[in-house]
């Protein structure tokens, strides 16, 4: 064995140039996520006219039909659709449940609203934007900034990153239907 590989030297120096770019990355990684926020971005393109999209986004009673996860939301103080209103709103993933006080902090009626949540576990802003394409066509997307309040699931975040795809892709499609449902016929060519 010993005359197949010569310098032995070079095995163990590779050997410890990758434990230690291993350790260098892990120690990039525990300083990047000791403060840090994950940002989420999801976008679609809904057939109806913006005041019928805003109708769902901008009612406490509404937001609960289609926005997923979200159980149930209590007015604490003001109309959501009012800069520095407050509610209380109760989420539910498989078996866990938490709260969260969400207060608005801007509104722009039929295209705008933003507000900053919360619980236990972290803290999010939460931005959703609806751009009218056309008299029959509003995109609407959303920005969610979320800090994880224990270190150990910032580390993590990465591992969650589906999760949370997957529960705004099933909030656009429950969007979608409960719209379907209950938008009038201003937009006759759907």
């Amino acid at each position: 064995m010993r005359d197949r590989f010569r310098d032995w030297n070079l095995l163990h120096k590779s050997v410890v140039a990758v434990l230690a770019a291993l350790f260098v990355s892990l120690v990039f990684r525990l300083i990047l996520v000791i403060d840090a926020g994950f940002e989420l971005t999801h976008e679609v393109v809904l057939p109806y006219a913006a005041p019928e999209v805003w109708a769902f986004v901008s009612d406490d009673e509404n937001r609960v039909r289609w926005q997923a996860e979200l159980v149930d939301a209590q007015r604490l103080k003001g109309d959501m659709a009012q800069s520095g209103s407050t509610r209380l709103l109760f989420w539910k993933r498989g078996y866990k449940n938490w709260h969260a006080v969400e207060k608005t902090t801007e509104v722009l009626p039929e295209r705008l609203f933003a507000s900053i949540q919360e619980s236990d576990k972290d803290q999010r802003w939460y931005r959703l934007e609806l751009s009218p394409e056309g008299p029959c066509e509003t995109r609407v997307l959303v920005r969610e900034v979320i800090r994880p309040k224990s270190y150990n699931n910032r580390f993590w975040f990465f591992r969650e990153e589906e999760v949370h795809d997957a529960r705004w892709e099933a909030s656009f499609a429950a969007l979608g239907r409960w719209l379907d449902r209950t938008a009038g016929q201003n937009c006759t060519a759907r």
